[in-house]
């Protein structure tokens, strides 16, 4: 469900997302099919400055220029068609689209990801409804807690995962 949930969230945060993005597209392989976000060009096109980190100001950035590409209409929303067109606009040349089953598969968890977001209920999404749930999952990558990316914090995870750091233990109460 978890799985889904990101795909549907980004497929690419929703094909558009901000760390939703990153942790969608690293795991399922980025816009050139290539290593993903943390390895490829969501990457390097989120970190404006070239320092090899992308900030949460950066993140809203590329989010808000990749919600406005998937917008097709410009109605200030995206529809689970809208996203679905600028995905496969997206795919590698020469890469073959998915399976009639993966197709449905995909559908289906982008509109459990919809539902997630779409907080009106209208079918589809804001960038101001989906700007916290962005926000969230760029914290939540945030293994260090230092605001920003970095590409080993968007990489796959292999394994256990590691403890987030966090305040030093108080001794107990006497």
């Amino acid at each position: 469900m978890r799985k889904t949930a990101t795909i549907g969230l980004l497929a690419g945060v929703i094909g558009l997302g901000l760390a939703g993005a990153a942790v969608a597209q690293h795991r399922h392989g980025g816009p050139r099919g290539e290593g993903g976000f943390a390895a490829g060009e969501a990457f390097a096109r989120a970190d404006a400055n070239n320092d090899g980190r992308v900030t949460i100001d950066e993140g809203r950035s590329w989010l808000q220029a990749r919600f406005a590409e998937a917008d097709a209409d410009r109605d200030g929303g995206v529809t689970i068609d809208e996203l679905v067109a600028f995905m496969q606009t997206r795919r590698a040349a020469g890469r073959p689209a998915p399976s009639e089953e993966m197709q449905v598969r995909i559908r289906e968890g982008l509109s459990r990801g919809f539902r997630f977001v779409d907080a009106n209920g209208d079918g589809k999404v804001s960038l101001a409804e989906l700007t916290p749930v962005a926000e969230a999952m760029f914290r939540a990558a945030d293994r260090n807690g230092d605001g920003a990316l970095a590409r080993d914090e968007v990489q796959p995870r292999r394994g256990p995962r590691a403890p987030r750091p966090g305040p030093e233990a108080a001794p107990p109460a006497r």
